[in-house]
């Protein structure tokens, strides 16, 4: 487990192309075709295999990989239910089987898959190759459930990295009316002109909405979601990539089908349900390593919208018997297999489902096959019930994050199971926005009782946000109860947590009013805002800002993106923007001063150096040369 952008492929890359046949499974093919293509560019004999390749080009592609001629193929899961394919990768020997995206194989992650369930006894049939499984976002339960579904308990090393992605800005603002998002969102983007940004919603009217919202004020904005015709969105996502199109607004089909390193800013119009969502969504910022900002729009509303949905993906027991009945119906008409498509009105409810039969027997998950023809069949549906209250957990989590009057990163990194430092100076809690500068609690209180929420998880084997809430520890460090009446007045307690824990809250409480004698009365906390207008960009680091203000950067922009557009690739692939601020920093004069700038090399400055010292003796004039 490593974070977004860390280089995570160089695991199954480097080992192709020393021994070749290495297999990676992928589930987006958005995701392959920007994978495969920026392999190709760097030399990298890839290939990928989905259903939009015609029928005569598949068969070459497979052929020359069994062949050897091919290091690397990309292929989704849903390829290997057709057995000869199997069975002809098995002959042919597969040295590396790698796993991308992972987290789709658990039930208990956020993407599960229904067809990653397949991939331990593929791994079998397979020979049992050696086995790669990545991902960004898992916490240790999700982990666990990787292991377990691929065969690999107890026989696989784990290596997690810290999620921690540095150059990532978290900031959260209060918007509650969806116009008033909406003109935020309009006047952010256009403070941001030239950079790129992705816009998440939660549906597809939402993002079209924006899209045309955006194009009004006359930004360049495309919508992208699963009702967009499968060629548009191909050439909206490559245009997007080639940095043609500034801002593409998406609902989470658009999650991990981009590979663009230089997205300067992802804004989350709705909150997403999980944090591990949120985190991998909005981990498509700054890939580049430079700064990049990621931002949240919300409202307690959102919540209680999302707890709406988690109710609408866990079929009860009737709903349960209802859809099995008629897929038994269904699968009568088509030779005991259910036809395509019955996943495309809600995929989080049908794959839920689809696990709790096959929990049951009666579902072979993969062909989507049923095993048995009877309506009456006994079904277990326990594993939805745990499911529901899994989604309920992190759903509180989610809002913690949204509501925390702490540094935001500190949630993200304790919710990944990491210790993070108290401040991280990059969220607006750390830096003071949004009208959070002075808590109307006792601060070294309200760290007593998260304390003690956490000892309390602990000897319970539970969530912290399962024992009380952020905000119930906000109104206790506000009221300070002394007695059982008072905390039963608190929100989030009540009289089962009471009895758990109260004495030891009313402990700690009254520990602290003892060493504080002269504290002000209890209150009630005053309401935090949240909103606020967006962020000056002046705010962020001036150097960079000062470098970005140079008629040379601009110069250089221009320059990269005619360039990249000619040769019809992405404008990343010729250098980054910490290359071009280094450029307009140092002012190269020649071939050796240029050789020293990051992200520059003999191969590069062989190719265009000319043409970029050209460009700087031209800027010369107007901007005297900077020192290192």
């Amino acid at each position: 487990m490593m974070p977004t952008g860390s280089g995570k492929s160089l695991c199954y890359v480097l080992p192709a192309l020393e021994l070749g046949r290495a297999i990676v499974v992928s589930p987006l093919i958005a995701l392959m075709q920007d994978q495969v293509e920026s392999l190709q560019a760097a030399g990298v004999p890839a290939t990928f295999l989905n259903s939009n390749v015609r029928r005569d080009e598949l068969n070459r592609r497979y052929g020359d990989f069994v062949a050897g001629r091919i290091a690397l193929l990309y292929v989704a899961p849903e390829r290997f239910s057709n057995q000869r394919f199997t069975e002809g990768l098995r002959r042919a020997g597969v040295h590396l089987l790698a796993i991308d995206e992972a987290h789709c194989i658990s039930e208990w992650g956020h993407n599960f898959r229904p067809e990653y369930l397949q991939l331990g006894a593929v791994r079998e049939q397979l020979g049992r190759p050696r086995t790669l499984a990545l991902t960004a976002t898992a916490n240790p339960q999700v982990r666990r459930d990787i292991l377990q579904q691929l065969g690999l308990r107890g026989s696989a090393s784990e290596v997690v990295t810290s999620v921690d992605r540095p150059n990532l800005e978290f900031a959260v603002h209060e918007i509650g009316r969806p116009d008033a998002r909406t003109a935020w969102l309009v006047d952010y983007a256009r403070r941001r002109a030239g950079d790129a940004g992705i816009v998440y919603a939660r549906t597809r009217r939402a993002v079209e909405e924006l899209a045309e919202a955006l194009r009004a004020a006359g930004v360049d904005a495309e919508a992208y979601h699963a009702g967009v015709a499968r060629e548009r969105r191909s050439s909206i996502q490559r245009r997007f990539t080639l940095g043609e199109l500034s801002v593409i607004t998406a609902t989470n089909a658009f999650g991990m089908g981009v590979d663009k390193p230089d997205v300067r800013y992802v804004v989350h119009y709705n909150m997403p349900a999980r944090i591990e969502a949120y985190y991998q969504e909005a981990g498509r910022a700054g890939r580049d390593g430079d700064l990049a900002e990621c931002v949240l729009l919300y409202a307690p509303r959102d919540r209680r919208v999302q707890e709406r949905l988690i109710v609408q993906a866990h079929p009860d027991d009737a709903e349960v018997r209802e859809m099995w009945q008629r897929w038994v119906a269904l699968a009568r008409e088509h030779g005991g297999r259910l036809p395509p498509g019955l996943a495309d009105e809600d995929v989080e409810r049908f794959a839920i489902t689809v696990a709790a039969l096959r929990d049951s027997g009666l579902v072979e998950p993969v062909q989507l096959l049923l095993v048995s023809d009877d309506p009456g069949a006994r079904i277990d549906t326990s594993s939805i019930a745990r499911h529901r209250a899994y989604a309920e957990a992190r759903l509180r989590e989610m809002a913690e994050y949204a509501e925390t009057d702490e540094c935001r990163r500190a949630v993200i990194l304790r919710y990944f199971g990491e210790q993070p430092p108290k401040r991280c100076g990059r969220c607006d809690r750390c830096r003071g926005e949004g009208g959070a500068a002075a808590p109307a609690y006792p601060r070294e209180l309200y760290e007593a009782i998260v304390a003690l929420r956490e000892q309390v998880a602990r000897r319970g084997g539970r969530d912290p946000s399962r024992v009380f809430e952020l905000r119930t520890a906000r109104e206790l460090a506000s009221r300070r109860p002394s007695t059982r009446e008072q905390l039963l007045a608190v929100w989030g307690m009540g009289e089962r947590r009471a009895e758990w824990f109260g004495h030891e809250l009313l402990s700690v409480i009254a520990e602290w009013a003892e060493a504080h004698p002269d504290a002000p009365p209890p209150a009630r906390p005053a309401a935090a805002g949240r909103g606020g207008g967006p962020r000056e960009r002046g705010s962020r680091d001036p150097g960079i800002e000062a470098v970005r203000d140079d008629p040379l950067f601009d110069a250089l922009r221009r320059w990269r993106s005619e360039r990249a557009r000619a040769e019809g690739v992405p404008a990343y692939t010729l250098f980054s923007d910490r290359t071009m601020r280094e450029l307009v920093a140092v002012r190269p004069a020649d071939r050796e001063e240029l050789l020293a700038v990051w992200g520059l090399g003999e191969a590069r400055v062989s190719r265009f150096g000319e043409e970029l010292l050209g460009l700087v003796r031209e800027a010369g004039a107007e901007v005297p040369r900077r020192g290192r």
